[in-house]
């Protein structure tokens, strides 16, 4: 297989990890949050409220497809992240489980306490249900799907994995 050819596959395959744990997540959060009487469409314009503020409430279905088309972007962002912390950083790969649990819960920290705050949404402390239930969604269904899918990515013809060089002649 061809350089160019195991780049494009491993780009394809990084943005399908990403988009499934954006589906997954997304998932969670409309059953989840729905037991307790939130809707899909109520859940999207809020993650466009972030964006657009208070405004997202009047803004019908446009709010809801804005919501939707942030948190996939968002999720290919982090899936992308992942992948190129994981080419300096082979343990990514090697560990995708527990390094994509730790990213999990690292990206609902990030969310929290960088993004939230940056947004135009106000900052609030989720209840003990609403933490417990988040962070095991990044875990499982965020973290470890993109880390197994960046690690799957990673493999070349043989099992072995594409890594660049540390320095030349060096191996890892």
């Amino acid at each position: 297989m061809s350089t160019t050819t195991a780049r494009r596959r491993q780009l394809w395959t990084t943005a399908i990890a990403g988009l499934i744990a954006a589906t997954l997540d997304i998932s969670f959060a409309f059953i989840f949050y729905g037991m307790h009487g939130a809707t899909p469409a109520g859940i999207l314009s809020g993650i466009a409220a972030a964006l657009v503020g208070p405004a997202a409430k009047t803004m019908g279905l446009w709010s809801v497809v804005l919501g939707a088309l942030l948190h996939y972007f968002i999720c290919l962002c982090a899936a992308f992240v992942y992948l190129l912390l994981s080419r300096n950083f082979l343990p990514l790969i090697r560990r995708p489980l527990l390094c994509g649990a730790g990213f999990g819960v690292a990206m609902y920290v990030f969310m929290h306490f960088v993004v939230i705050p940056l947004s135009r949404l106000p900052f609030f402390l989720p209840s003990m249900r609403s933490l417990i239930g988040e962070l095991c969604s990044h875990i499982f269904l965020f973290g470890m799907v993109i880390a197994v899918g960046v690690a799957r990515a990673s493999k070349v013809e043989g099992g072995t994995n594409q890594t660049r060089e540390l320095a030349p002649g060096v191996s890892h």
